[in-house]
């Protein structure tokens, strides 16, 4: 039975139609593991600790800065510095005060997902990354945990509840996305950039589709709803499982997140160090206030935008010979060695971008 604080706290949640104590009750014994306390992942929570989930478990290793808050709602600015999983499980007791929050401040790895996916109800993929993202459908398909899934780009945002396990074949991620997409296919957030709303709107929607499985409610697997901020529109479609598709029964070796023992990029960067290169920075002025933390190597600073013909190449970089070239995931900068390769220059494009480096 609830307790009396809590049904009061809840009370216009029990009014709902087809809404009642017995959903609430679901709600309260259910254990939902939140991957990242990120710009999904915040929303995501608020709204799970809100309605009443009474165990949120949140995995992220990071802590706050101040360019997150601007879309992570479960930070202010006197957090800058914090472990962001002690921060969210503060604001999570003060929604619930009788909430049971497990802040776990780790990195989720091919050591620990499974055990860490198959102990709870539910998993929320709050995550911003292919290789975290396919780690975590892996996972939960082995153990046949439900997982919410969602990302968000720019004004963009999808939402989906995949479930799919030994028990059951369901749909999974990979009846979708069959193969893990490299990681610079697309541009992350810090380079595209993203809407604070928007990522309040998609977290929103994932606590929404959580909340909805786990009391019961009329939530489709495999159903996919997109969301465009402007001009304001939405649309789904309905995913299915492809039947020559091998169910996932163990994780993979990796997922491309770890270290190798050999970094490319930083014996480039040794070269630069020692004088053998000189390295050229296209990124706009704006993504150099999120990471400037190659700045000590003195970078030729020419943003993509104020090139307009090769003579501004040539004027910056003068009698430079090899030249390593970067941006914040190594895509535009591989397309600029492409596209300049005959100018005279040795360039090399430096892998995986500044946001690449540990």
């Amino acid at each position: 039975m609830l307790p009396e604080p809590e049904l009061r706290r809840t009370a216009r949640q029990l009014a709902l139609p087809g809404y009642g104590l017995e959903q609430q009750e679901r709600l309260h014994r259910a254990h939902v593991l939140v991957i990242g306390a990120g710009g999904l992942g915040c929303p995501a929570m608020q709204s799970l600790a809100s309605a009443g989930v009474g165990h949120i478990t949140v995995i992220d290793d990071d802590t706050v800065d101040i360019t997150n808050i601007h879309r992570q709602i479960l930070f202010g600015a006197s957090d800058v510095g914090r472990v962001k999983v002690d921060v969210a499980a503060e604001r999570l007791r003060e929604l619930q005060p009788g909430i049971t929050v497990t802040a776990l401040n780790e990195r989720l790895t091919v050591d620990n997902a499974v055990e860490l996916v198959g102990s709870v109800d539910l998993v929320l993929d709050g995550s911003d990354s292919f290789e975290t993202k396919y780690l975590v459908a892996d996972a939960a398909e082995i153990t046949g945990t439900p997982l919410v899934w969602g990302t968000v780009l720019r004004f963009h945002g999808d939402v989906c509840l995949f479930n799919s396990g030994p028990a059951q074949r369901g749909v999974g991620l990979r009846d979708l996305f069959p193969e893990q997409p490299r990681g610079d296919s697309i541009p992350d957030c810090a380079t595209a950039g993203v809407l604070g709303a928007t990522t309040a709107v998609v977290g929103g929607l994932l606590a929404t589709t959580a909340i909805g499985w786990l009391a019961g409610l009329d939530v489709v697997p495999g159903r996919m709803f997109s969301y465009d901020a402007f001009p304001g529109s939405t649309r789904t479609f309905q995913i299915l499982a492809d039947p020559a598709r091998t169910p996932v029964t163990s994780l993979e070796p990796s997922y491309g997140g770890d270290m190798c023992a050999f970094n490319p990029a930083e014996a480039l960067l040794d070269d630069v160090r020692a004088g053998k290169a000189v390295l050229l920075d296209i990124r706009e002025p704006h993504e150099k206030m999120l990471n400037d933390s190659l700045a000590e190597l003195n970078p030729v600073r020419l943003p993509l935008s104020d090139i307009f013909s090769p003579d501004t190449i040539r004027r910056r970089l003068g009698d430079a010979e090899r030249v390593v070239v970067h941006c914040a995931s190594g895509m535009r900068s591989a397309e600029f060695c492409a596209r300049y390769a005959d100018l005279g220059y040795e360039f090399i494009d430096l892998p995986g971008g500044i946001n690449g480096l540990r």
